[in-house]
Parts: C-alpha cells; structure tokens; sequence
C-alpha cells in the first residue's frame, strides 16, 4: 500500500480530528511519538475498532500488529466481543494454541438470541418489502 492509500485509511480513521493524516502515519511508522492526543498505542487501538482487518494489516503490518496486540492494548478494545475476534486472530498469528470451541451455557444463549434477532429482522424486513 502506498503513501496516498495510507493518508486515505487516516482520514478514515481519524476524521473526527484535525490532526494532521501525515503526522498519525509518522506515529504509526515510528517516526514520531505524538500526533495532537494520539500515540501508537491509541491509533492502534483506533485501528482495530475502526477499520476492517485488511486495513489494518495494510496500515500496520503483520509482525507490527503481533508486536502491538498486548493484553493491555486487548482490554482497551470495545465492544468485547470484537476483542474476542482480535484475541482469536493474534494467537492464530503467532501460532498460540487455540482455546477449545466452546459450547457451554454462555454461548449458546448468545449464538442463539443472534440467530433470533436476525430471524425477527428478516421477517420485519421481508414484511415491508410486500406492503
């Protein structure tokens, strides 16, 4: 990815402030330490909520991202669900041994109050396309 396609995924990620997209790139290069409130812990953290995984990985790069992704910077991820995603994906990365798939009380209330609400959705939706 080059320059222009990075300063792209910065006004993405910040284009709530007027910080400047060149300097938050030199923070997440390491060429600076700050950029207004923002350090690298902080744009990373932004990064995960924020953009989709290919950007992240295009922004950050892979051994960039397993260096960063500490248990401190996983709790400051919200919502925790996403955190869960990100825990999953990093200890595939760095080829952790992976939790056994869980299918206790817990998940299956979760998994099926989704399937529920996705259900109730398609119906609410499928109805206002008839009338």
């Amino acid at each position: 990815m080059d320059n222009a396609e990075k300063l792209k995924l910065m006004h993405l990620l910040n284009w709530d402030y007027l910080d400047s997209h060149e300097d938050m790139l030199a923070v997440i290069e390491g060429k600076l330490e700050t950029s207004g409130a923002f350090t690298q812990d902080k744009l990373f953290v932004r990064s995960l909520e924020r953009l989709p995984w290919d950007y992240v990985t295009a922004l950050w790069g892979i051994e960039k991202i397993k260096e960063l992704y500490t248990p401190e910077i996983a709790k400051s991820i919200w919502p925790k669900e996403r955190r869960r995603h990100f825990d999953f994906a990093l200890a595939v990365l760095r080829r952790e041994p992976l939790p056994p798939s869980r299918w206790d009380d817990e998940h299956h209330k979760r998994l099926t109050t989704n399937s529920q609400r996705h259900r109730m959705f398609m119906q609410f939706e499928e109805s206002n396309m008839k009338g």
